[in-house]
């Protein structure tokens, strides 16, 4: 059930649908994020980054180091989902460890998607190594938190972040989901 909301609110986001969210305390957005734009050409062919290894085994994406820097979370379960293949790094305790997603996308435009998504309330479009990305949320990204990462025209990946209440003083969606998508971009440079 937890797989598919995830994967209901990672299309949700890339597919510029509305959801509404409770709870929490509201608190600003970062200033350094939501409503800014670079100025990234679109139509962009990509870095020409391959994902194909990681079409099969979406879990191999990040390093066993890596998952280690996400916190206490479960062994990754992989699935399909809107986006394809994905996987899943839950929390080993709901409130007190986040949840990370991660899908592997072939053959959808990426400028598509970010058309999509453009509207959302935080919405950024910039570079991170030399990689386009696009960070994105329909509510402050605080909480929850989309990067797509443009591997090739039509190839992307996607980080999804949902940081658990205990560690959201600590932790904001948004710039943990592209700490993730940083580490992809070096595993996808090799």
């Amino acid at each position: 059930m937890t797989a598919l909301l995830t994967a209901v609110l990672a299309f949700g986001a890339l597919a510029g649908c509305t959801s509404s969210q409770t709870g929490g305390n509201p608190t600003p957005a970062p200033t350094t994020g939501g409503g800014q734009t670079s100025t990234e050409p679109t139509g962009s062919d990509g870095p020409g980054l391959s994902i194909a290894k990681y079409v099969s085994d979406p879990c191999s994406i990040l390093t066993a180091s890596q998952v280690t820097t996400l916190g206490s979370v479960r062994a990754p379960e992989s699935n399909t989902a809107e986006l394809g293949p994905q996987c899943s790094w839950k929390g080993q305790d709901v409130i007190k460890n986040s949840r990370y997603s991660v899908s592997v996308t072939e053959k959808k435009s990426f400028d598509d998607m970010v058309a999509n998504v453009k509207g959302n309330p935080v919405f950024e479009d910039k570079k991170i190594d030399g990689v386009r990305v696009i960070s994105t949320d329909q509510l402050d990204g605080l909480i929850t938190c989309l990067v797509s990462i443009q591997a090739a025209k039509t190839d992307s990946v996607t980080v999804q972040t949902n940081i658990a209440a205990d560690e959201r003083a600590a932790k904001k969606a948004c710039p943990e989901a592209e700490r993730v998508a940083q580490l992809i971009i070096t595993n996808l440079k090799g």
